[in-house]
């Protein structure tokens, strides 16, 4: 029996549960069946290694010895490869070796024929969905067939989504290192970091194994030709690995990914729709800051960073590179709301754009939009000096501070009465919050309740008082 390494790991999480009833509920990411079958396996590898077996009852299963599973994981051959395995292998055979022979796959999984078939009838399916096709050229084998461009971006998605992207040594410099000289001093993600590295390998492989680039299609932006010092790096090592062959959309592909990541400098990207973008932009944050109460245009950082990730994000989408947040699996009903407003207001980039944002490309915006919340909520706060004014007693008076208190982050400077305030020399003062009837004030101000009422509350927070 073919054992593979994702039977190593259900067993061990059979172990690791240690209860002594095991059920379908323990392995919620599996249906019924696939759980039963993975159990009824287990049963029969105890069977034929002479351990007690596995008692199935009601669909659940009970355990008589954790030892004996213990010693399955350590006895037994867990090898082989699974289905997923085999599909990644056979794609990093075609990336390294071009091309390939049904032969070569039998001996290396240890399958007949026929399942190799399988295994290559799934693979051109994978293949059919960005426009390439699986060819036999006889005598050689089989190879990826279609635009280069579409091949590397096909490699990209799949590397980046399916599989631990292997690691190779180039030389005497290996691609990590190339990465981390394009990339040091910059504030670059490891998301960034990892499309990167596959990019590069992507390409140094496919330029040894002569397939060259004749063309690249430019979506959002054109890049400058001239190339900065940071890239000599690279220049020198593509040059060697190119047999002479021109560079120039060579050179243009790692561009695009370092200036569409918007990690290289301004002067090497033209941006093509650059107003459409800036009022697409202008549009959006205006449309959030009415729904909050909030200006975001007073918030610089937050324009230039935005529209940096935003021109990133479109470049991404527009090229089908992947976009992955892994705060999407967390719990964000706290903000449902708020990222329901991106959504919604975010479908004027979609419009303009031609472009679909995913979850992951919505929270990435929340981060931005958040922190600028953040910014300019605590700018009003070192920015507001408050007044009170009671006029209903010292009593009055102290319950009104301590509810402000209690339900904002509020600068209160002084309290007085309204006696006090007709001869209060009020300089320093942003705004007054007072008990009083038609109080007469040059300084904007909310009269409310000492006890602050949820009305109270409401209107203070539309002044853009924040709460605790």
């Amino acid at each position: 029996m073919n054992l593979t390494k994702s039977d190593l790991n259900f067993i061990k999480d059979v172990i690791k549960a240690n209860n002594k009833k095991i059920s379908p509920s323990n392995f919620p990411n599996l249906k019924v069946s696939q759980f039963s079958y993975k159990m009824d396996k287990i049963n029969f590898l105890l069977k034929i290694m002479d351990k007690k077996t596995l008692k199935k009852r009601f669909g659940n299963y009970y355990i008589n010895s954790i030892e004996d599973l213990i010693e399955l994981t350590k006895t037994l051959d867990f090898s082989k490869l699974d289905k997923k395995e085999r599909i990644s292998t056979i794609f990093e055979l075609l990336l390294l070796k071009n091309k390939i022979n049904i032969s070569n796959l039998e001996d290396l999984f240890y399958q007949s024929r026929s399942s190799v078939k399988k295994d290559l009838k799934e693979v051109k399916e994978i293949l059919k969905k960005y426009n390439l096709t699986l060819e036999y050229h006889y005598h050689l084998g089989l190879s990826i067939e279609g635009k280069e461009s579409d091949t590397r971006f096909f490699y990209l998605n799949y590397f980046f989504e399916n599989h631990i992207f292997f690691k190779n040594k180039l030389e005497k410099k290996s691609i990590e290192y190339l990465v981390f000289n394009i990339l040091k001093g910059k504030n670059s993600s490891f998301e960034t970091s990892k499309i990167l590295n596959i990019a590069i390998t992507i390409q140094y492989y496919r330029i040894l194994n002569h397939n060259f680039l004749t063309s690249l299609k430019e979506p959002i932006f054109t890049i400058n030709n001239d190339f900065s010092e940071e890239f000599n790096v690279y220049s020198k090592f593509l040059e060697k690995i190119s047999n002479n062959y021109s560079v120039y959309y060579e050179k243009n592909f790692l561009l695009f990914f370092l200036t569409g990541l918007c990690y290289s400098k301004n002067s090497l990207i033209v941006f093509k729709k650059e107003n459409l973008f800036n009022d697409s932009l202008k549009e959006f944050l205006t449309n959030i800051g009415l729904k909050y109460n909030l200006n975001f245009f007073e918030d610089n950082y937050l324009i230039k960073t935005l529209g940096a990730h935003l021109k990133s994000t479109i470049f991404k989408l527009s090229y089908r590179i992947p976009i992955t947040n892994p705060c999407i699996t967390d719990d964000l009903s706290d903000f449902s709301e708020f990222i329901n407003t991106i959504k919604k207001e975010i479908k004027i980039f979609e419009k303009n754009f031609n472009l679909n944002f995913n979850l992951d490309s919505i929270i990435f915006i929340f981060f931005h939009i958040k922190s600028s919340m953040i910014r300019i909520e605590k700018n009003r706060y070192k920015r507001k000096k408050i007044l009170l004014v009671c006029n209903l007693g010292v009593g009055a008076s102290e319950v009104l501070e301590n509810q402000l208190l209690k339900y904002f982050r509020i600068n209160i400077v002084d309290t007085v009465s309204y006696y006090q305030y007709q001869v209060h020399e009020l300089k320093n003062i942003d705004y007054i919050i007072h008990t009083v009837d038609n109080l007469k004030s040059k300084i904007p101000s909310t009269k409310v309740n000492p006890l602050l009422t949820k009305l109270d509350l409401k209107n203070l927070e539309k002044e853009g008082f924040i709460k605790l």
